[in-house]
């Protein structure tokens, strides 16, 4: 997502000329309204043998998003891309209006060429939701920059390495703050089709990560948690390894698999999991456009939580909201390139998981949307 007004003040703050924004300036933005239903606006958890606290009730919903994003090449050798977003829900149920979010997301890439096939990219993410505040709500901030350096080997695989920093805020309770320097790798592998023979391109990504998290609180024990001069400060080693193929041409289809494995010094959060996706892009008559996305979703924690005899004082708060197989389906119609009407379904459960945790979560969005791009 992409905020145009954001886009347009970041290029102002660089420093670029009248000559440089009239040549080769490249920009879109959107604008979307729509309606939807949600089954589980608090997306509460049934726990099988406890009683479980009343959840808010299914609720429609208004929501509104808009989105832009900037191209400006800077000389012969260096791109300037800006692109932001700002989005928001409004729940009408009443017992659901505490899940009413704002949510605002910036991003920055400069991207410098030092020769022919090398590239130097520096890049700022910016993340933050505004919601009311709880320890069951993800109000959280993110800022994360980073550098990459991209190169080229025999025309069709670019390898890429980088590391960067990260500032992770958790409004409702500081302890689940924490900073992070990050390091990440990735390789990819582009085959183009003939386009004489309207042939399909493939490409091959892979590439891994490790997140190095520092949390200002301290780590749990199978007791709970406290503080004190004997107590560590909480610690997690996040890595992540991934792999996709991708084939785009008069349809697309896309597989990949990821595993995150979580080393933790804080009871009940050390963690190995498994994803798995599958997505398609179809276009059938009437310009209508069919996409489809699949992600299951495997994960086991290496401590056993007890939900029958609940220990205190362990973390409430969902920093990593990834633990969600999911279907999404959508279908779009696009009325003379600029206005475009959708619908998207999306089915949440926790499914193949075993054991006394059960989630389900539905919703169904219908949306119009505005959009434009020079």
């Amino acid at each position: 997502m992409h905020l145009r007004i954001l886009a347009t003040v970041g290029l102002c703050l660089f420093g670029l000329g009248a000559e440089s924004r009239a040549d080769g300036l490249r920009y879109d933005w959107r604008l979307e309204d729509g309606a939807e239903y949600d089954t589980n606006p608090a997306r509460a958890e049934h726990i099988a043998g406890t009683p479980n606290p009343p959840a808010a009730p299914a609720s429609p919903l208004a929501r509104v998003v808009a989105a832009g994003n900037l191209v400006a090449p800077l000389g012969e050798r260096q791109v300037l891309a800006l692109s932001g977003a700002f989005g928001g829900k409004w729940f009408t149920v009443p017992e659901a209006r505490a899940e009413n979010v704002l949510v605002f997301q910036a991003a920055a890439n400069d991207a410098v060429r030092l020769w022919s096939r090398t590239q130097l990219v520096g890049s700022a993410a910016y993340f933050d939701v505004f919601q009311r505040r709880s320890t069951d709500l993800p109000d959280f901030r993110s800022v994360a920059p980073s550098l990459r350096l991209d190169r080229e080997i025999a025309g069709s695989f670019l390898a890429s390495l980088g590391g960067g920093y990260r500032w992770f805020t958790f409004k409702p309770d500081d302890a689940y703050s924490f900073t992070a320097p990050t390091a990440f790798v990735a390789l990819k592998y582009s085959l183009p089709g003939n386009l004489l023979e309207r042939g399909a391109d493939w490409e091959w990504t892979a590439g891994g990560s490790v997140e190095e998290r520092g949390f200002h609180g301290p780590a749990c024990r199978s007791t709970g948690c406290g503080d004190g001069s004997d107590i560590p400060r909480h610690q997690d080693r996040f890595w992540i390894g991934h792999m996709e193929v991708t084939r785009t041409g008069d349809w697309l289809l896309g597989l990949g698999a990821a595993g995150h494995v979580n080393q933790s010094n804080s009871y009940g959060e050390s963690l190995v999991r498994g994803l798995f996706h599958l997505r398609t892009v179809v276009f059938l008559p009437w310009d209508l456009s069919l996409s489809a996305r699949g992600e299951l979703v495997v994960t086991h924690y290496a401590d056993a939580l007890t939900f029958q005899q609940p220990i205190a004082g362990l973390p409430g708060a969902t920093i990593e909201d990834e633990g969600r197989s999911t279907l999404r389906i959508e279908m779009v119609r696009l009325f003379e390139v600029r206005f475009e009407v959708g619908a998207r379904y999306v089915y949440y459960t926790s499914w193949p998981a075993s054991g006394p945790v059960d989630f389900r979560r539905q919703t169904l969005l219908f949306y119009f949307a505005f959009l434009d791009e020079h």
